[in-house]
């Protein structure tokens, strides 16, 4: 083999072996999407919290949005309470949750929760929702406006809904019923009884996350280590930073032109 053969066969090898390892510290390599047994793709920013344990304790993605991959669901875990995901527009970010316990095996809605979100975690309530508002063993009658729930009576006790704003303003149920529960559906679900409605589940749209921000501004893809309890940035040259794949000269050249 003549030296310049062997000279170009170098550069190829080596262009090669640089390209793989390239593709391996990207921060598609840190955050490889991955699919639950539903077919669920899991993707940036969400993660598979079922792959991570005290051993591996970084994870790609937003604090709060790990899945958790079983046979039968992919599950969600919101204000400690948990909510099947059936879908994740990746294009519209959002995604279709879905409220385990919220039907009973006769169909009949009996949700146990309301579902809060706080103002710092980026998930928030979608245009395509409405909300019912339950009233659960009643021992009197509630105005006609509402909806009255035959399935639920027990002992002469009734529970009722009402869609949206139709819930009078001066309603005063304390004492008089149970429990209140209000519960987001998407508003064509109404159509197939209410039921059906929230075992189709409702929407919530997602925001970039506070911290992660810069990260993804410089092309990063956030993260945490919840050993240390930081957040991470994985960025496109394999290194690991904190709030942004800039590098401190980058930042301060951005500083002197603002």
């Amino acid at each position: 083999m003549c030296p310049t053969q062997f000279f170009f066969i170098s550069l190829l090898l080596l262009f090669i072996i640089n390209s793989s390892r390239a593709d391996n510290t990207t921060p598609f390599g840190y955050c490889p999407s991955s699919f639950c047994d539903n077919g669920l793709n899991i993707s940036y920013p969400f993660w598979r919290l079922d792959n991570y344990h005290s051993t591996s304790p970084q994870y790609c993605g937003y604090p709060g949005f790990g899945i958790n991959c079983s046979q039968l669901n992919s599950i969600l875990y919101i204000s400690d309470d948990s909510f099947n995901v059936t879908k994740i527009d990746y294009n519209n970010l959002s995604l279709t949750l879905v409220d385990i316990d919220g039907v009973d095996h006769r169909g009949c809605p009996r949700v146990h929760h309301n579902l809060t979100l706080d103002d710092d975690f980026p998930l928030e309530y979608s245009k395509l929702d409405l909300y019912l508002n339950f009233y659960y063993n009643c021992t009197v009658s509630l105005p006609d406006s509402a909806d009255r729930l035959d399935c639920l009576t027990s002992r002469g006790n009734y529970s009722y809904f009402y869609v949206g704003d139709h819930e009078p303003e001066d309603l005063k149920w304390y004492g008089i019923c149970e429990k209140k529960v209000v519960v987001p559906v998407m508003e064509g679900g109404l159509m197939r009884g209410v039921g059906a409605a929230i075992g189709e589940g409702f929407v919530l749209d997602w925001q970039i996350a506070k911290e992660c921000g810069k990260c993804e501004a410089s092309e990063g893809r956030c993260g945490y280590d919840n050993s240390k309890h930081e957040s991470l940035c994985f960025c496109n040259d394999g290194t690991i930073k904190f709030d942004t794949c800039e590098s401190q000269s980058t930042q301060f050249l951005t500083h002197l032109h603002d």
